[in-house]
């Protein structure tokens, strides 16, 4: 007798959560820049850059990337930047983990604050949002089929389910050369540089993964030109990227997260030998997550006339499919700028989304998040000098899910689309966003599939002791499986002998046995 068996990798969650943590350090401006007079913008993010699992808890690798650019007199005529990485190293408790498991870490930074303690020595600090999930992966063989074993009787069921094909890490770049605007006079020296994506998109294809986007350059730098005043741009650049991975296909359903680690800006000469190029390279990590439907059909039960067949039986946790969208929600709102602030011009606006709180509802899941938003203009106050404020503006969307029970689990990957500031006054900007909320939801349960079957001799005085005719009243939960396998013969003898069409039979009906 030989076992026909499907391998399907199922994925077994542990724990799920959400927190925040603090990152304090003290910078020192080296020797080789500038003092500062004035902090004027402020950038960061934060890279997952190792997780390891232990017993009970998780370690965490990371840096936090820092961008700050100063004013270096009162004049507002000298700047300089300066720009590092903080390493940081956190424990997380999660009961359960086991060095073997998966987690699964994306980070926000949620709030970035640089303090200038004198002319060369700063402080930040940072608040980092973390949505972490410990799972263990298991490769579950199920029966499909028996083959080589002419009296065995098999009862089969269909199984549908999801299960997941791939989880890896990985780092992908992306290098690309664009043009600045025509309307802009050649680049002296930059000032200022900084970059963002908007609109992602990650969708499985035959053989690859397919990330769209577009990139967002914001440069403010001096000019060729004497006397010219300080000049900036910002571009919206769209990008398409391939990430090889033959397992893919474009049937499967993405749960894969794309998060920009690092990047760089460099200024070349164009084919006239003026600057008016830049050469961007980009570091992506992506957490690469595909996941296939499975339909098969699987081996319920079996038996034999000549042989004992007792079966090995797992609990086996199925998924479904419930929800696969990009639910998107506009968030806008006025704001009032700090005293003593006012704006002669917006130069650049920029934000980042992340996920404070998701609520189960009786619709769906209802999610709390913020907007985080960057806005550099012109400083009326201090004669149009450049100057950075920032504004959180929270929100509260709803995301329908039809069928949302309390077993369904589920992920949200936030991401801005798109962003926007229309001044409104001296005083009050406008701010206009538009937010993806990519959300997977599968709803579980529990089926117990047969892993394998063993053989024993059969009980032939049990087997020759049963009658040669039988006559049997149907009872609560019988089944013409049931009462085959019973007694030692097939469905279809037993629907035959009954002159029965259908597999189906009532509670107090009469069948007559015939021993084979």
């Amino acid at each position: 007798m030989e076992l026909v068996k499907k391998e399907i990798h199922n994925a077994i969650w542990k724990v799920k959560n959400t927190m925040q943590f603090t990152i304090d350090d003290t910078i020192n401006v080296l020797d080789s820049h500038l003092d500062m007079e004035r902090l004027v913008l402020v950038k960061g993010n934060v890279v997952v850059d190792e997780v390891q699992a232990m017993v009970d808890r998780f370690q965490i690798k990371g840096t936090l990337n820092y961008q700050i650019l100063y004013c270096a007199d009162k004049e507002n005529t000298a700047f300089d930047s300066i720009e590092g990485r903080v390493p940081f190293v956190e424990y997380i408790n999660a009961d359960g983990t086991l060095p073997e498991d998966y987690v699964e870490v994306h980070m926000s930074l949620n709030d970035l604050t640089v303090t200038m303690l004198h002319s060369r020595k700063i402080s930040l600090k940072a608040l980092v949002g973390m949505d972490y999930q410990v799972k263990f992966n298991e490769d579950v063989s199920i029966l499909t089929g028996i083959e080589d074993c002419e009296t065995a009787e098999i009862l089969k069921e269909q199984l549908s389910m999801v299960s997941l094909r791939l989880q890896r890490k990985d780092i992908v770049s992306l290098e690309q050369t664009v043009e600045i605007p025509a309307n802009k006079p050649n680049i002296y020296q930059v000032i200022w540089k900084s970059l963002s994506v908007t609109g992602v998109s990650m969708k499985p294809a035959d053989g690859y993964l397919t990330v769209t986007g577009n990139i967002c350059v914001f440069l403010v730098y001096t000019a060729e030109e004497e006397g010219m005043p300080i000049q900036y741009f910002t571009m919206e650049i769209p990008f398409e990227k391939q990430i090889d991975e033959r397992e893919a296909n474009e049937d499967m359903i993405s749960g894969s997260v794309l998060a920009l680690n690092q990047y760089q800006i460099h200024v070349v000469p164009d084919d006239s030998g003026e600057d008016r190029l830049l050469e961007l390279r980009l570091d992506f990590s992506v957490e690469m997550k595909l996941y296939g439907r499975e339909d098969l059909q699987m081996v319920r039960d079996a038996y034999a006339s000549e042989l004992e067949l007792e079966a090995k039986y797992k609990n086996l946790s199925v998924w479904h499919l419930l929800l696969r969208n990009c639910a998107k929600t506009k968030v806008t709102d006025v704001v009032t700028m700090p005293k003593q602030h006012s704006v002669l011009q917006i130069c650049h606006v920029e934000g980042s989304v992340s996920v404070d709180e998701t609520i189960r509802s009786a619709k769906g899941i209802i999610v709390e998040g913020v907007v985080g938003t960057q806005i550099t203009y012109l400083d009326k106050e201090e004669s149009g000098a450049i100057a950075s404020t920032t504004f959180d503006i929270p929100f509260t969307y709803e995301i329908e899910v039809p069928g949302m029970q309390e077993q369904v689990s589920y992920s949200i990957v936030p991401y801005i689309d798109r962003i926007s500031a229309l001044q409104n006054g001296e005083t009050q900007i406008e701010i206009k966003s538009e937010v993806s909320l990519d959300v997977l939801a599968f709803n579980h349960e529990q089926t117990k599939v047969i892993l394998g079957m063993e053989t024993k001799p059969l009980d032939m005085e049990r087997k020759k002791a049963l009658p040669s005719v039988v006559g049997y009243i149907v009872k609560k939960g019988d089944t013409l499986w049931s009462i085959a396998k019973q007694y030692y013969t097939t469905v279809a003898q037993l629907k035959e002998t009954n002159a029965l069409e259908q597999d189906e039979i009532e509670e107090g009906a009469r069948l007559v046995i015939l021993k084979e």
